[in-house]
């Protein structure tokens, strides 16, 4: 595929996946073997889902490379469930991250991202000190 095509099928991942919930999207935009275990990712986003039933993943950049996707991003949302083990605080937080993705064909084979997770804690309130 094309860098063009490899940046529309992870935009695709993070509107259906990210934004709205949609699990069929999962087998559709993932390689089965990803990085070793797609359910793993799966379980991930779908237990950040749970946590912050309202999130929003922001793009603000995103750009392709060969078979390398780059995303700039901001999560957004309400805390309403246990997260990492930190009961609900019903704070609103919005945190920055960069994602780089690996593409084979149309699937994604692995991708890695940096969040700013003190960021988040901080927000939430449980920032160590």
């Amino acid at each position: 595929m094309s860098p063009e095509e490899n940046v529309a099928a992870v935009r695709d991942f993070i509107e259906r996946a990210w934004n709205a919930g949609d699990e069929s999207v999962f087998e559709e935009h993932l390689a089965p073997d990803f990085m070793g275990d797609r359910n793993n990712f799966k379980a991930l986003i779908l237990g950040i889902r749970a946590a912050f039933p309202d999130l929003r993943l922001e793009v603000h950049d995103m750009f392709g490379v060969d078979d390398r996707v780059v995303t700039r991003f901001t999560i957004s949302g309400t805390h309403e469930a246990e997260f990492m083990g930190i009961a609900p605080t019903g704070r609103k937080v919005a945190f920055d991250g960069i994602a780089i993705d690996v593409m084979r064909g149309d699937k994604r084979v692995e991708g890695w991202a940096e969040l700013d997770r003190l960021g988040l804690l901080t927000q939430l309130g449980t920032a160590p000190t």
